[in-house]
C-alpha cells in the first residue's frame, strides 16, 4: 500500500530529508521525501501497513531536535503514483505550495563536532566555514524556497569530489547539508590594510590567519565579515582603539560595547553569571547578554562606562573561534560594523569605503549574505528564584522563527509596520506572526530601504501575494506611519493606527499566550509613546485584550521644556518638576551649591529656559508646554538629580546608568521612604504623583544621604507604586492577569520589585510578563499583527 505525508513546521535546513532517507530504509520502505516550495516536506512510502505505521511511529518520535512538526497530514492509498517506486530516495524539490506554510530555521551557531573538525580533519582544519546538518547559516544564505543549495548564496561554490562524496552519503551528517564545504571547494577570507592592498589573499588564508590574531593584539581595529553582517574588532584592555571606536560612531556616545569571549572560563575572568545565564550564551542563539562585571574588572573602562553590567556573547561562527582563541586579552570588542543608524554592512565594497576612516584592516570574504541579520540582544531576571529571560533585540538566531498568534484558525494576512525607535516588522498569516530582524532606528533612507527589502524577502519566503490590512503606530510623524498611509491606498486595504502602549499590551498578552477574551493589566513603561490625547505616554496602566483596551492610571504629567530637547538633555525635566515647589531662584543657587549640579545653571540654554521657567511660574500654568507622563523621563530627571548623568548620548543612558549607580548602594537592606500618592482625576483616571517624589529625593540629598541608597529606593518606591495601582484595578476590574511590558522592564530593580510585590500582594499565579518577544520598541510591531487581526475576524 501507499501513504503520502505532508508535514509543515521546521522541517527544512536541519537535515530532515536525511533522516526520513534514513529511517525509510530501516523499515524497507520505497518512495521518496522531497522539499516543497512551502518549506514543508513531502513524503511518499510503499510498504506494509505495519511498516508504514512503524515508520510514522519513528516520524513522530524521534525527529531531529531542532525540528517541529504544525501539521502532519496522513493521506492512505493516494492517486496512484506516476512511476514504481522500487528504491527509496531523496527526489528533486517541488516549488508546491500548500496553504499551512513552514519556515526554516533561524541561522544556527556552529556545531561542537565541526569545531573539532576544524583541529583534526585535514580538509577542514583551521577552515573558517566548516558546517553540517546541524548548525552553519540559513537565513542569512537563503534566497527562495524550497531549501537547496541551488537556492543559496552556496551555490556559487560547487562541492568538490571529497564533498559531494560526504553529501550523498547516507551514513554522513553532511548528507544533503546545503552549505558544506571545505578547503578545496568553499568561501575564503582574505586580508587587506586600510588602503586596501591585499596582506594575504584568498590562497594564503590557510597559512596565515594567525596573523590576524597578531594584529589584533597589537591594538589594531579589524572590520570582520561573518554570518550575517560585518563586526569591527579590537582587543579590550587597551584604550586607544575601544575609544578610537567611539570617536568614530559618533553619534553612539557612552553606548557600550559587546565582547566576545571564546569560552565561559574566560568570561569568568570580567563579568559573572549563573548557570541559567550560562545556559542562555551557550543556547542555539548565542546572543549578546548583559552580564554583571566582576568588583575586580581588568577590561578597559571605556567598553561601558560608567556601567555594573557588560554584554558578552560567545563564538557562533568558525572565524570567532579561531580569531577568540588566540587572542592574548580575554575577550575582544564586537561592534556593529556600521555608522550610527545605517544598516549592519554586507558588501565588500561598501564595507571598505564606510570602515576604511575607522579600521586599520579589513577581513573580508568571497560569500554573499543575502540578509543582513544583527546579533540578538538579551538580559536575564531573576524573581523569587524564577528566571525572565527578556529580549532586547530579536534577531539573528530568532528569525525567521514565527510566533503562534491567537486565531489558529485565521487565514488573515496582514503587516504591522512598527513604530521608529529599534524597529522591526512583523507579517501575521494564519496562525503565526514572523517578526522580522532588527531594522533599526526608521529615520534614515538606507533603513527604510533595509526594511522594505526585508519585508519583501519574507513575502517570498512565506509566498505571500497579498495582503488584508495594515498597521502603524499612532504618531502622524513616523516614517512607518506614512509608509501605511501609502500602502494603504495603493492597495485598497485598510491601514489601522495603535496607541504605542497597546500594541505593547497586545506583544504582552500574546507572549503569554492569553486567551482572546481575557482582559489583562498591562503596566507600559517606556520612555516615549504619541498618546491619543496629543502628549507624550510612557507611564501608564492599561486595561483590555486584543480588540478593547483602555488607559487607566498614567503618571502625573510633567513639562518638557523645549520638547524633544528635554529628551537629549533631562535635566530641563528636572527643572520643570522642581518649580511646582520652589522658585527658579531658590533651584539656581542650590544647583551652584551642589558640586554634581553646578554645571546646570552654566549650559548656554539656561537663561532662555529660565524666562520659560518664569512665565509658568507667573501664569501658574503649563499651558503651551509639550507634558509627558513618562516613566523613562522620571528616571532620566532622578538619574541628573542624583548625579548618575548629565545628558543623553544614546537611547536611554541616564535611567541606564542610575540603575547601574544604584547597584553601588552600600547597603540595599535599608530603604528611604518616599512619598508616591496617587489622585483620580476629573475624567475619572488615576494619577501617580511624581512631584513628591523628586522634592523627597532633594530633602535626601540636603540631608548628605548616601546617593546611591536614594537611587536604589527611588526606583523600588516607583516599582512598587505602579504594582499597588496595578492590583487595585485588577481588582475593580476583574482582571486576573497582571505584567509589565515597555523599554523599563530591562531595568532589574524596577522589574524585580513589580513582580515581588504582585506575588505578596496579589495572586503568583497572575503574574505575566514577557519571555519570547521584546519587551521595548522591538516587539510593538509584534505586537500590532494581533490588534490588526483583531479588527478583522
Amino acid at each position: 500500500m501507499y501513504c503520502r505525508i505532508l508535514i509543515n513546521g521546521v522541517v527544512q535546513g536541519i537535515g530532515f530529508r536525511p533522516f526520513v532517507y534514513n529511517i525509510a530504509l530501516k523499515h524497507n520502505l520505497k518512495g521518496y521525501v522531497l522539499n516543497r516550495g512551502d518549506a514543508g516536506v513531502e513524503i511518499l512510502v510503499k510498504g506494509s501497513k505495519s511498516q508504514i505505521e512503524n515508520f510514522i511511529f519513528s516520524l513522530k518520535n524521534h525527529k531531529p531536535t531542532l525540528a517541529r512538526y504544525e501539521t502532519f497530514v496522513i493521506e492512505y492509498n493516494p492517486s496512484p503514483s506516476s512511476s514504481d517506486h522500487k528504491t527509496f530516495e531523496i527526489a528533486p524539490s517541488s516549488l508546491t505550495r500548500g496553504s499551512a506554510g513552514s519556515y526554516i530555521p533561524p541561522d544556527l551557531p556552529i556545531c561542537e563536532k565541526c569545531i573539532t573538525e576544524m583541529k583534526s580533519d585535514p580538509r577542514r582544519v583551521n577552515y573558517p566555514f566548516t558546517s553540517c546538518v546541524d548548525c552553519g547559516p540559513r537565513y542569512t544564505v537563503i534566497t527562495s524556497l524550497p531549501y537547496d543549495r541551488p537556492r543559496t548564496v552556496m551555490e556559487e561554490f560547487p562541492l568538490c569530489p571529497d564533498c559531494l562524496v560526504e553529501y550523498k552519503n547516507p551514513a554522513d551528517r553532511r548528507f544533503h547539508a546545503q552549505t558544506t564545504c571545505c578547503w578545496n571547494c568553499g568561501p575564503r577570507y582574505y586580508l587587506l590594510d586600510k588602503f586596501g592592498n591585499v596582506i594575504f589573499d584568498k590562497e594564503d588564508f590557510q597559512n596565515n590567519w594567525l596573523d590576524v590574531a597578531k594584529i589584533l593584539d597589537e591594538g589594531n581595529i579589524i572590520a570582520i565579515k561573518g554570518i550575517g553582517g560585518t563586526h569591527l574588532a579590537s582587543c579590550t584592555v587597551n584604550d586607544d582603539p575601544i575609544l578610537k571606536l567611539r570617536r568614530w560612531k559618533g553619534a553612539r556616545g557612552d553606548k557600550p560595547f559587546a565582547v566576545m569571549s571564546s569560552n565561559l572560563d574566560r568570561v569568568r575572568i570580567f563579568a559573572e553569571y549563573s548557570p541559567a545565564e550560562a545556559q542562555l550564551l551557550q543556547s542555539l542563539t548565542r546572543p549578546i547578554l548583559l552580564l554583571e562585571k566582576k568588583h575586580d574588572f581588568p577590561l578597559s573602562p571605556f567598553i561601558s562606562p560608567r556601567l555594573h553590567n557588560i554584554g558578552v556573547l560567545l563564538p557562533y561562527a568558525g572565524i570567532h573561534f579561531l580569531l577568540s582563541e588566540n587572542i592574548t586579552d580575554p575577550a575582544l570588542i564586537m561592534t556593529s560594523g556600521n555608522p550610527s543608524n545605517i544598516p549592519i554592512l554586507i558588501e565588500n565594497e561598501e564595507i571598505q569605503q564606510q570602515l576604511s576612516s575607522v579600521a586599520d584592516y579589513f577581513l573580508l570574504h568571497d560569500r554573499q549574505i543575502y540578509q543582513r541579520a544583527d546579533d540578538s540582544v538579551m538580559r536575564f531576571h531573576k524573581v523569587n528564584e524564577e528566571g525572565y529571560p527578556l529580549l532586547i533585540r530579536r534577531s539573528r538566531g530568532y528569525v525567521p522563527e514565527p510566533i503562534q498568534l491567537p486565531w489558529t484558525s485565521s487565514n488573515i494576512t496582514v503587516l504591522a509596520l512598527g513604530a521608529e525607535m529599534y524597529n522591526v516588522g512583523a507579517l501575521g498569516i494564519g496562525g503565526r506572526c514572523f517578526p522580522t530582524q532588527h531594522i533599526g532606528h526608521m529615520t534614515t533612507i538606507e533603513n527604510v530601504d533595509f526594511f522594505n527589502s526585508t519585508i519583501e524577502h519574507m513575502k517570498e519566503l512565506l509566498g505571500i501575494k497579498s495582503l488584508d490590512a495594515l498597521g502603524g503606530d499612532l504618531h502622524p510623524q513616523f516614517l512607518t506611519t506614512q509608509k501605511g498611509q501609502q500602502l494603504a491606498s495603493e492597495n485598497n486595504i485598510p491601514f489601522f493606527q495603535f496607541q504605542h502602549h497597546f500594541a505593547h499590551l497586545g506583544a504582552l498578552a500574546l507572549d503569554a499566550k492569553v486567551d482572546p477574551q481575557e482582559k489583562i493589566i498591562c503596566v507600559a513603561l517606556d520612555g516615549t509613546g504619541y498618546g491619543e490625547d496629543g502628549t507624550i505616554w510612557g507611564g501608564e496602566i492599561l486595561y483590555g485584550n486584543y480588540s478593547e483596551y483602555k488607559r487607566l492610571a498614567h503618571l502625573e504629567k510633567q513639562i518638557l521644556l523645549g520638547g524633544d530637547q528635554a529628551i537629549s538633555q533631562p535635566y530641563r525635566v528636572l527643572l520643570g518638576i522642581l518649580l511646582s515647589d520652589f522658585s527658579l531662584e531658590d533651584i539656581t543657587a542650590e544647583f551652584k551649591r551642589i558640586p554634581w549640579l553646578s554645571w546646570i545653571p552654566q549650559t548656554s540654554s539656561y537663561p532662555l529656559i529660565g524666562k520659560q521657567l518664569e512665565k509658568i511660574m507667573f501664569h501658574r500654568s503649563s499651558g503651551g508646554f509639550h507634558k509627558t507622563s513618562s516613566c523613562g523621563r522620571l528616571l532620566d530627571a532622578i538619574s541628573v538629580l542624583l548625579g548618575a548623568a548629565k545628558n543623553r548620548t544614546y537611547e536611554g543612558e541616564p535611567a541606564i546608568k542610575l540603575e547601574s549607580f544604584a547597584e553601588k548602594a552600600l547597603d540595599k537592606s535599608i530603604s528611604l521612604e518616599f512619598k508616591l500618592s496617587s489622585i483620580t482625576t476629573a475624567d475619572g483616571m488615576v494619577e501617580i504623583q511624581t512631584s513628591p517624589l523628586i522634592h523627597n529625593i532633594w530633602e535626601y540629598i540636603c540631608r548628605n544621604y548616601q546617593r546611591e541608597r536614594i537611587a536604589l529606593a527611588a526606583e523600588k518606591a516607583i516599582a512598587r507604586k505602579f504594582a499597588e495601582v496595578a492590583l487595585d484595578l485588577a481588582n475593580k476590574h476583574g482582571a486576573s492577569k497582571i505584567g509589565m511590558s515597555g523599554g523599563v522592564c530591562y531595568n532589574r530593580v524596577i522589574f524585580t520589585e513589580f513582580y515581588e510585590y504582585i506575588s505578596k500582594y496579589g495572586n503568583a499565579n497572575s503574574i505575566i510578563s514577557h519571555k519570547r518577544i521584546p519587551c521595548g520598541d522591538g516587539g510593538i510591531a509584534i505586537g500590532q499583527v494581533p490588534l490588526i487581526q483583531a479588527k478583522l475576524v
